[in-house]
C-alpha cells in the first residue's frame, strides 16, 4: 500500500481537487489517502472528508511535525508527500513511486528553478543554498525542499528525531538520504501558482533552511546519514507496496 500524507492549514479552497486528484492518478493502486488538517479554522479538515480523505486533526504543532504524525500513523510501505495548495502536479506521482519500486531511495519532483509561480526572492535564496550544497557539500539536488515526493515510510520514520517540525523537514529529508549514499532521483515538474495564502515567512524560514542546509553539508562532507537512518536495515519494495 501507498501512503499519501497532505499536510494542510487552512486549505479549504484546493484541498478537495488535490485529493481528487491524488485518487484520479493513483486509480488502480493500493493506496490510502491522510490529510494531516493542522489547525485549520476554514473548514479544512470537513471538506477533505467529504473528497474521501482520512483526516488526522492536530492544533497548529507546523508542517513538519504534521508529515510526522501522519507518516506515524500511515499502513503504506511507500510514502508520498505532496502540498495541500495545489501548486504541486498529482499526475506526476505515478512517476516518482516508479522510480523508489526501482531502486531510488527517493525520488523528488523537481521544480523550475525560476517561474511566475514563485517570487523572485524566494528563488534566489534556494539557487544559493542548491549551490552551497554542490560547492561544500559535492551533491547535485536540483530542488533541495519540494514537498512533493516518495520514499520508504521506514526511512522517514527512522530520521523523526532528527525532522525539524517546520518547514525545514523537506530539505533534512533531502540531505539525509542523499548522505545515507543511496540513489535519489529528481524527475521535473511543473509548478502551479497557489490556491489561498502562502505561510511561508521570509526571514525566519529562510534562517531555518540555512541552518538545514549547514547540517546536510556536514552529513554529506562525513558520507554518512544521521545515526538514527544508519542503524536501520530496510527491506526492499517491490510491487504494489
Amino acid at each position: 500500500m501507498i501512503t499519501v500524507v497532505i499536510p494542510a492549514r487552512d486549505e479549504v479552497g484546493a484541498i478537495a481537487g488535490v485529493v481528487r486528484r491524488v485518487g484520479a492518478a493513483l486509480a488502480g493502486e493500493a493506496y490510502e489517502l491522510l490529510v494531516v488538517d493542522d489547525g485549520s479554522r476554514d473548514g479544512t479538515g470537513a471538506v477533505a472528508r467529504e473528497a474521501g480523505a482520512r483526516v488526522l486533526t492536530l492544533n497548529g504543532v507546523g508542517y513538519g511535525a504534521a508529515i510526522k504524525a501522519g507518516a506515524a500513523q500511515a499502513h503504506g510501505s511507500l510514502l508520498a508527500l505532496i502540498d495541500a495548495d495545489g501548486t504541486y502536479p498529482e499526475a506526476a506521482l505515478p512517476r516518482l513511486l516508479s522510480a523508489v519500486r526501482g531502486g531510488a531511495r527517493q525520488a523528488i519532483g523537481a521544480r523550475p528553478k525560476l517561474g511566475a509561480s514563485e517570487p523572485f526572492a524566494r528563488s534566489a535564496v534556494k539557487a544559493l543554498f542548491r549551490g552551497a550544497v554542490r560547492w561544500l557539500g559535492g551533491f547535485e539536488a536540483p530542488d533541495l525542499n519540494s514537498g512533493l515526493r516518495v520514499l520508504r515510510t521506514a526511512d522517514l520514520l527512522s530520521l523523526a528525531p532528527v525532522l525539524p517540525d517546520r518547514f525545514s523537514l523537506t530539505t533534512t529529508l533531502t540531505l539525509a538520504l542523499a548522505a545515507a549514499g543511496d540513489p535519489i532521483v529528481f524527475l521535473p515538474i511543473d509548478y502551479h501558482a497557489r490556491v489561498g495564502r502562502s505561510k511561508w515567512r521570509p526571514v525566519r524560514d529562510t534562517w531555518l533552511m540555512g541552518r538545514t542546509v549547514a547540517r546536510g553539508i556536514g552529513w554529506l562532507r562525513e558520507g554518512r546519514a544521521p545515526r538514527t537512518l544508519a542503524a536501520l536495515e530496510l527491506p526492499a519494495v517491490g510491487g504494489t507496496g
